[in-house]
């Protein structure tokens, strides 16, 4: 699969290309019924002709699907007329979506997006595991990923200054609440150098109650502070139950996040396409973009001075440098990456969604003053 640094680069590498360039996005995950015997071949086919790719691309492409044996979720295609074709597998339920024209990198961004690092502790007196949840990113060291989940466990046994495994139900062998206390503050040390390694921005403490909120208290105050969540998880649980709940967990948190981002938009940054690009590339002001994942429409744009133009009737600048229409999701991209400004995507018809489409017009940006 791929990794961040891989799609990373991937999106830098892309963008950098004149088109014409085929930019497929195919969901292929053969554990839906919708893939069965291989149907997005169909469908990747059918979208071909219908954004009139050219034919000696279009079966290049086809014949490099028919070759694969999808373990991903998604696929995402590059390919031109010069023989170039980049393949990028993702564990990521990407949109299905196919472009003949100026590279299409959004979805590639989405992934990243959707699934930054988390980390989660999982801790009870004795034992310690360490998860990494992303489909995009292994750890920096050795991991046992958990049957495609995207939560790759982290080899901590060198270090570790505990037993681990499961629970040690012999109550003459269980440790003393000091020698938990000690077990707790080395551990917090272990948990700061793996979160820091891994890029690990949001950490989830799991297990019992009162050892997580414990635990919390001994962290070191720049890992502490990127706990976002305490979870009572019972450590002998079959794994496949411990992972279901932590993903709940994650995605509740997700939730929150994004609820406390509006509200801090709503307060005090901009809203709507007209008001939020002047922000963004006139004021500089915005440093967090807000985008409905699915927003639509054509604006303005001179490659010369590097400035969308919203009048989509005006092909030139005031100062006149020739315009044309691009994607408005495009614009807002190129926009964010030259103005330094953070992206982040929201889909689906969840309540942070809908309220970004119908009371913030499907864009909006925290700003910096």
């Amino acid at each position: 699969m791929a990794q961040a640094q891989d799609i990373r680069q991937a999106i830098g590498e892309i963008s950098a290309l004149e088109g014409p360039i085929l930019s497929a996005y195919i969901h292929v995950d053969p554990g839906v019924s919708q893939n069965q015997e291989q149907a997005y071949e169909v469908r990747a086919r059918n979208a071909m002709d219908e954004a009139g790719v050219p034919e000696e691309v279009a079966d290049r492409v086809r014949h490099t699907l028919g070759q694969e044996k999808p373990e991903a979720r998604s696929m995402a295609i590059f390919a031109d007329e010069s023989g170039m074709l980049e393949l990028y597998r993702l564990q990521v339920a990407l949109p299905e979506t196919v472009r003949w024209g100026e590279p299409n990198v959004s979805p590639m961004l989405l992934a990243l997006d959707e699934q930054e690092p988390y980390g989660v502790a999982l801790v009870d007196a004795e034992n310690f595991r360490y998860f990494v949840i992303s489909r995009v990113q292994a750890p920096a060291g050795e991991a046992l990923e958990h049957k495609g989940s995207g939560y790759l466990e982290v080899d901590t046994s060198p270090s570790t200054p505990g037993p681990r495994g499961g629970m040690d139900r012999d109550a003459q062998s269980r440790r003393t609440e000091h020698n938990i206390a000690e077990f707790y503050n080395e551990l917090g040390g272990q948990i700061r150098d793996i979160t820091f390694r891994e890029g690990v921005q949001r950490l989830i403490l799991a297990g019992p109650k009162e050892r997580t909120s414990d635990l919390r208290s001994r962290l070191p105050q720049d890992v502490a502070s990127r706990v976002v969540a305490e979870e009572n998880v019972p450590l002998d649980a079959p794994d496949g139950d411990i992972i279901d709940r932590l993903e709940e967990v994650r995605e509740n948190s997700e939730h929150e996040r994004a609820g406390e981002l509006l509200a801090e938009i709503r307060e005090s940054g901009v809203s709507g396409l007209d008001r939020t690009v002047e922000a963004l590339q006139i004021e500089n002001r915005v440093h967090h973009l807000v985008v409905l994942w699915d927003i639509e429409g054509e604006i303005r744009w001179s490659d010369e001075e590097q400035m969308a133009v919203q009048d989509i009737t005006q092909t030139e600048t005031l100062s006149g440098a020739e315009t044309r229409v691009r994607p408005l999701m495009d614009v807002l991209l190129d926009l964010a990456a030259t103005r330094g400004a953070r992206v982040d995507f929201m889909r689906g018809e969840d309540e942070n969604a809908v309220t970004l489409r119908d009371e913030f017009g499907g864009v909006a940006g925290r700003t910096r003053f």
